[in-house]
């Protein structure tokens, strides 16, 4: 009940004001950020602000209609190791990848990411830096090459009473 997903957890997305609202998070959003995760071969993906009711969005520069308040948008920042977060830009252009549809730069790290359509919002479309309010980005793609690591499972098992230990690697 409480995981929405391998990687993302219904309190993550919660309102900030105690409203809850996480039940109201798009099965697509979720979906999007597993496929970024994967794609970035992510350490971790923290959610910032992923709900907001329309009461609270504008007390932290959001609108009472905005992406936010549909359950269709997260603010992130994703982490390359438990200490090394990945850039802005990086984020940016891997969430393009992976198909999002509004993507804004915040910060250095911080990222905006929806999976806005017109029949879930006034517009389909949006990639903007908030950082100089660039709002009409063509694309973040720089040609980055990303190579998702591969998986690596720990085993250990015993035959004719030999211990043996090593590690599985996925091809």
């Amino acid at each position: 009940m409480g995981n929405l997903s391998e990687h993302f957890s219904r309190h993550e997305f919660r309102c900030a004001c105690g409203c809850g609202g996480d039940d109201k998070i798009d099965k697509s959003l979720i979906a999007k950020l597993e496929n970024l995760h994967n794609l970035l071969s992510a350490y971790q993906i923290i959610i910032t602000s992923g709900f907001r009711c329309p009461k609270y969005s504008p007390t932290v520069g959001g609108y009472t209609t905005d992406a936010h308040t549909k359950g269709i948008a997260a603010d992130i920042i994703v982490y390359k190791t438990p200490s090394e977060k990945y850039d802005s830009a990086t984020v940016a252009e891997a969430a393009e990848r992976v198909g999002f549809s509004g993507i804004g730069i915040i910060d250095d790290t911080a990222v905006h990411v929806d999976v806005r359509n017109l029949s879930n919002y006034f517009n389909s479309h949006w990639f903007g830096d908030e950082r100089t309010g660039d709002d009409f980005i063509k694309t973040f793609d720089r040609g980055t090459v990303f190579t998702p690591r591969k998986k690596t499972i720990p085993i250990s098992v015993v035959i004719d009473e030999h211990k043996y230990s090593g590690l599985i690697t996925e091809e």
